[in-house]
């Protein structure tokens, strides 16, 4: 079954021409240890011949991983797809029993898609070869990507960069005293907007008190000044009025 897989997946002749194979989804990291991803591969042609199946082969060359590492499952229609595998040098080739079931036309295309996983404990790079047959087995075209395999703990800083610490402004020559002043200057972005929200708040309730009071005390001044006014009013006619009647002079009598 090896020598006949093997027999399948050697490129011996080139590519015909009018197909063209190209990788649909190539991820560029695979995790150690992570859930498989996706590796998929589409063949096209612009022959207007009639319409051919399609068996498709995955070969897979590593470096600095051992083969037993690798997990390869092909999927056809969200399930499983019998394959066989096989093994020649450093390069493992998986190779589907059955026809692919989609129909390679001029105006449509048949899709490749094969779940790839790596186990412990070797990281390194590794290489694949999406290769398109035909019914009888000679090959129609083909197309390679390449990955980095990297363990978890490599992984993480890639996926999540934590940010530097904060380098210290104060030269250790310093105070103490310094350094506090230092860090107060430097405090969190967050505490600097709470503390310039909460200012306005503070300031205007001290302005409203200063006011009420301000205010209270110009009614009370005014209406002082009210009432004095008012008293002077009613004093004044009685010391300054003037009579407004005329008298007759007393006539003389005639002698």
């Amino acid at each position: 079954m090896a020598v006949a897989t093997l027999a399948w997946a050697s490129p011996a002749r080139a590519d015909v021409p009018g197909f063209e194979v190209k990788m649909g989804q190539s991820p560029q990291t695979f995790t150690i240890g992570k859930d498989a991803r996706t590796l998929t591969a589409v063949v096209s042609t612009d022959r207007g011949r009639r319409c051919l199946k399609v068996r498709w082969a995955l070969s897979i060359e590593t470096k600095g991983i051992s083969l037993d590492q690798v997990r390869v499952t092909r999927i056809e229609d969200q399930k499983a797809f019998p394959v066989r595998a096989g093994v020649q040098g450093e390069a493992a080739t998986v190779i589907d029993e059955r026809l692919d079931p989609g129909q390679l036309c001029q105006d449509r295309t048949v899709t490749g898609q094969w779940n790839i996983a790596f186990t412990g404990p070797d990281d390194g790079e590794v290489t694949f070869s999406a290769q398109a047959f035909d019914g009888t087995g000679r090959l129609l075209s083909s197309t390679g990507a390449q990955a980095r395999v990297v363990s978890p703990v490599a992984a993480k800083p890639s996926a999540s960069p934590t940010p530097s610490p904060t380098p210290s402004a104060t030269p250790t020559e310093e105070p103490a005293e310094d350094e506090e002043a230092v860090d107060d200057q430097a405090a969190p972005a967050p505490t600097e907007t709470d503390t310039a929200a909460l200012t306005p708040a503070s300031s205007s309730s001290n302005v409203l008190g200063i006011g009420l009071i301000v205010g209270a005390l110009m009614v009370f001044l005014g209406v002082g000044m009210l009432l004095r006014l008012r008293i002077r009013n009613r004093r004044q006619p009685a010391e300054v009025q003037l009579p407004t009647g005329f008298y007759d002079m007393p006539s003389r009598r005639r002698t």
